[in-house]
């Protein structure tokens, strides 16, 4: 794909899939208004008779919708990363009620979820015994319990983003879009941040194995070498679960030598957060500021004080994002778009990004696609529903090259009252002070100026 042609956008989705995603304890409900807004504003292509993309599209500026690859989310592939005995304790729950709290409300104040308090609800069975060990042992409890679908849901989840990789392995599309996806917290034997299967791991492991990037050959053979992929996580979270998933242990000297220089990994991981005291997940080393002279230049951080605003985005994006962009030069991006980071997010409660400004989420796409790379964009966080699903359908549109602004005015459907008081497509601004100084951002910038000079020096030495 070139710069000047329009991108081929592909749009995971089926009923099952958006009905067992409503179920998420920490969302409930938030899958059919994200899936809602998008088609009232028409931007799916209703015609999916064959699951296929065509050259012959009578509507090139929609999204084609494709279901999850149901084979991509069976027991065999979700073992590909996570423990048996985890899968296992996931797959037999035997709930027969929904969670009696929900999980992102605060511990002292009463549960806003959308369920029936406990004593409204039938009184039924408790769980065995054994579940309440598994509870324990693999974190299915407080931010993470157990609920009616679960199985289902990790099953379809994660098809949904391995299906949106594959299709970019296959040149399918150029960009998918897998908006229930980016479950960024999972481990490979434990649950956490409201995540259960890390969907996106299995996906990137997928791209590393079938992605594969043919070079050129002097005796006509074909010869492959292995994709790069970047990682890309501007959810307001760490993205603790891929980047541990990923983080190698292997040595690169500065400068490389000449002679059997050490390979790079497949994946590149590139996380930009909040962090402080007390915010999940806790701190560890590798969710600092990366420092250039580290031996493992392929698990990036860069954390943000309290409320980064679109500025501090813009002056990251530019310093950072971009040069290490330019030396890695991927194959393949998966970006996660969590959207805690915009104002008002009662679990997020420390972004100021914007969805309009100059460095918000549409700024940020617009770059992604001069980028002219295969992307696979997910959701991930996002606890303010209508301002997840206004941010999210805006990005959609901008993929499609069918800009919306916060004027745009909310199409009457399902969905429709939710969106009040101003029924339009506008997430109204943050008005606290961006604490991110200016000094700390150059720091990072100068920082990353050499990272990339570093990954530059790698990437050439497998050429040589």
């Amino acid at each position: 794909m070139t710069t000047d042609e329009k991108p081929r956008v592909a749009y995971i989705w089926s009923q099952e899939l958006q009905d067992v995603s409503d179920d998420l304890p920490s969302n409930i409900g938030r899958s059919s208004m994200v899936h809602g807004l998008v088609k009232a504003l028409n931007l799916l292509n209703d015609d999916t008779a064959d699951n296929r993309l065509t050259n012959g599209d009578d509507n090139p500026n929609r999204a084609t919708v494709f279901a999850p690859d149901e084979d991509l989310g069976s027991e065999q592939c979700l073992l590909k990363y996570h423990d048996q005995s985890y899968i296992d304790a996931l797959m037999k729950y035997r709930a027969t009620s929904p969670p009696s709290y929900d999980p992102t409300a605060p511990r002292d104040t009463p549960s806003t979820s959308s369920q029936p308090p406990p004593a409204k609800r039938a009184r039924t069975k408790g769980p065995h015994p054994q579940e309440y060990r598994d509870m324990d042992v693999y974190n299915l409890s407080h931010d993470n319990p157990p609920f009616p679908n679960l199985p289902r849901y990790i099953t379809l989840v994660a098809a949904a983003t391995s299906t949106a990789c594959r299709l970019l392995v296959q040149d399918e599309a150029d960009f998918v879009i897998c908006w229930d996806g980016g479950r960024h917290h999972a481990k490979k034997s434990e649950a956490g941040g409201f995540c259960y299967v890390n969907d996106l791991v299995l996906g990137l492991l997928l791209l590393s194995r079938e992605g594969k990037v043919p070079i050129p050959s002097n005796n006509g053979r074909k010869k492959t070498r292995p994709p790069r992929i970047l990682y890309l996580d501007l959810d307001l979270h760490y993205s603790d679960g891929v980047s541990s998933a990923f983080h190698s242990t292997k040595e690169y000297p500065d400068p490389m030598p000449p002679k059997n220089p050490p390979k790079p990994p497949s994946v590149m991981t590139f996380s930009i957060h909040h962090s402080a005291t007390g915010f999940y997940p806790p701190a560890t080393p590798w969710a600092e500021l990366t420092n250039p002279w580290l031996p493992t230049p392929f698990s990036l951080s860069v954390p943000l004080a309290a409320y980064p605003s679109s500025k501090t985005y813009k002056t990251l994006w530019e310093g950072c994002v971009e040069p290490i962009v330019k030396e890695w030069d991927p194959d393949y991006i998966v970006l996660q778009l969590g959207s805690d980071g915009l104002p008002g997010d009662r679990v997020g409660q420390f972004g100021n990004w914007s969805v309009e400004e100059e460095g918000g989420m549409k700024w940020c796409i617009e770059k992604v696609k001069k980028w002219g790379k295969k992307t696979c964009v997910t959701g991930g966080g996002g606890y303010n529903h209508p301002n997840t699903a206004r941010a999210w359908a805006a990005v959609t549109a901008s993929l499609l090259d069918r800009p919306t602004n916060g004027e745009t005015p909310i199409p009457h459907h399902e969905h429709f009252e939710e969106y009040a008081h101003s029924f339009t497509m506008e997430v109204p601004q943050g008005h606290m002070e961006d604490q991110n100084k200016q000094k700390y951002l150059d720091h990072a910038c100068e920082d990353f100026g050499y990272i990339s000079t570093r990954i530059k020096d790698i990437v050439a030495s497998i050429l040589r």
